[in-house]
């Protein structure tokens, strides 16, 4: 099964157990229990992107990088404990150059916005917008 499923991954990698199921059906005119479908997309999703858990170690490992190679910079990551289990909570990342160019050169204007994550992780987005001195947009993401 998860070897079926990976040539619908690279395709469309955001694809979910539903679209799979069906398009695995129509393709090989079988029945495949639901539940083979979920196990078998996300072995394939392993296979080609790696675990989601392997991930969420990595975003330490950018944060150290970052933090020897840029002064003045605030990198934050929030976990919350649940039940003995540490999860992910939110990401703060900002530059030095940034933060500078935001106190020295925008206008007292300031648009903030955010967008709606759905999938694995749900939640928002939050981005700020503001117009430099040149009349140019700055854009941050949080």
């Amino acid at each position: 099964m998860a070897e079926r499923a990976i040539p619908l991954l690279k395709r469309k990698p955001g694809i979910g157990p539903k679209a799979v199921h069906d398009e695995l059906q129509v393709t090989y005119k079988i029945e495949i229990p639901y539940e083979t479908v979920v196990y078998g997309r996300q072995r394939a999703a392993n296979k080609l992107f790696d675990k989601w858990d392997d991930s969420f170690d990595w975003l330490y490992r950018f944060k150290v990088e970052v933090e020897m190679r840029s002064l003045g910079r605030i990198l934050e990551i929030d976990v919350e404990t649940v039940e003995g289990k540490v999860h992910f909570k939110r990401f703060f990342c900002y530059f030095k150059a940034t933060i500078d160019d935001f106190i020295n050169g925008c206008r007292p204007y300031i648009s903030i916005d955010s967008t709606t994550l759905n999938g694995l992780w749900n939640g928002h987005l939050p981005a700020a917008q503001a117009l430099d001195v040149h009349g140019a947009y700055c854009l941050w993401t949080f």
